[in-house]
């Protein structure tokens, strides 16, 4: 197995297993969504808290070039730190609000329109 496919593997795991265990017992559900082919993972709040209506990006990770950039993470835990723990490779996981350094190329942006 590739080290993406082993990627895709092991993300897909740790927000299916975070979404359970968070949605027990709670009105608001986090939702798990993978998307495989465009290599696009949400974790989503949904549902009533205290009669509002909730609905938001709990977290959002993207792979691109063998490396999973997390563009945004509002977990207690940090799902990044989930993700080594599961064997990704620490040097593979970028943080997108980190540093310009780490930052996507503008190529590389317009190539997720497509």
């Amino acid at each position: 197995m590739d080290k993406v496919t082993g990627y895709r593997r092991i993300i897909q795991n740790v927000l299916e297993e975070y979404a359970e265990r968070m949605s027990r017992g709670n009105q608001v559900r986090i939702l798990a969504v993978c998307d495989t082919t465009h290599d696009q993972y949400l974790l989503i709040s949904l549902g009533w808290s205290n009669k509002r209506r909730e609905h938001a990006i709990v977290f959002h990770a993207q792979i691109r070039q063998g490396q999973i950039i997390i563009e945004d993470d509002g977990t207690e835990e940090g799902i990044g730190n989930l993700l080594v723990e599961e064997g990704v490779a620490d040097t593979d996981i970028r943080l997108a609000w980190a540093s310009a350094a780490q930052a996507p190329q503008v190529e590389d942006e317009m190539s997720l329109v497509a």
